[in-house]
């Protein structure tokens, strides 16, 4: 059996235009029970799913998320051309209330909402986390919030959100008062700030590593203590560590 438990990283990234709704669906499809994305505001304050400061390479279009109205962005692609071409321009930008909708069909789903710093940076942390919360109320024990702003989790913190994320920019962070303070569910880590050897449990949080695409790699930090490995690749890591794990079982026998 296969131990290890994957993050699908805004969806299954690897095959579909990452935070879309069909990204994640594929990836619930496929049998991810976490997924993860990334969340912005438009200029009139409506949560959807992007994850650029700028909006380029996921739509080809100048400007920011924040500069758009709802009404524009969900008729707006976020196919990634660069990419995938024309393939997928029918895939428009997701508001989050869809992926509610798509998390309440599936409760034995867990999200993890990244809150992006860009949107705290235009329209303030208040405004933000209110209207996050709001929209993913229908499913909030299903949610974790996350970010790399210590600002924003301290803030959902000091409200008593039942579920939080810090996510690390370096690792001696930990050590640190605020830390210790807000005592996050889960840490989450890019795999190259992480130390090169040793035990990498965290007292009171699940570490959470990413980015990571190759069983060998998937099972020496698992072993080193990382209880969630995210991945673009959900699929194919999955296949290939429930592909190890089979032929482990069996030399055993």
């Amino acid at each position: 059996m296969n131990p290890i438990n994957l993050v699908a990283h805004r969806g299954y990234q690897k095959r579909y235009p990452e935070n879309t709704l069909l990204s994640l669906a594929e990836a619930i499809q496929a049998g991810a029970r976490f997924i993860e994305t990334d969340i912005q505001l438009s200029s009139d304050l409506v949560p959807v799913l992007y994850h650029d400061r700028h909006m380029k390479n996921i739509s080809g279009l100048k400007g920011a998320i924040h500069q758009y109205p709802f009404a524009e962005l969900i008729k707006t692609p976020a196919h990634e051309p660069a990419r995938f071409g024309k393939r997928f321009e029918s895939q428009c930008i997701t508001p989050l209330a869809d992926l509610v909708t798509l998390l309440a069909a599936h409760p034995q789903v867990h999200a993890f909402i990244e809150i992006k710093r860009c949107a705290i940076e235009a329209h303030g942390i208040e405004k933000v986390y209110q209207r996050v919360t709001e929209a993913l109320m229908p499913v909030f024990d299903q949610c974790t919030l996350i970010s790399f702003s210590v600002d924003f989790i301290a803030y959902a913190h000091d409200l008593a959100c039942p579920n939080i994320g810090l996510v690390i920019e370096r690792w001696k962070q930990l050590n640190s008062e605020l830390f210790a303070r807000l005592k996050p569910q889960y840490v989450f880590c890019n795999q190259k700030r992480l130390p090169t050897s040793g035990d990498l449990h965290i007292e009171g949080s699940q570490l959470v590593v990413y980015e990571i695409d190759n069983p060998e790699t998937a099972i020496e930090l698992q072993e080193r203590g990382v209880q969630l490995i995210e991945t673009f690749a959900f699929v194919e890591l999955q296949s290939a560590l429930d592909e190890h794990f089979r032929i482990t079982s069996d030399a055993s026998l």
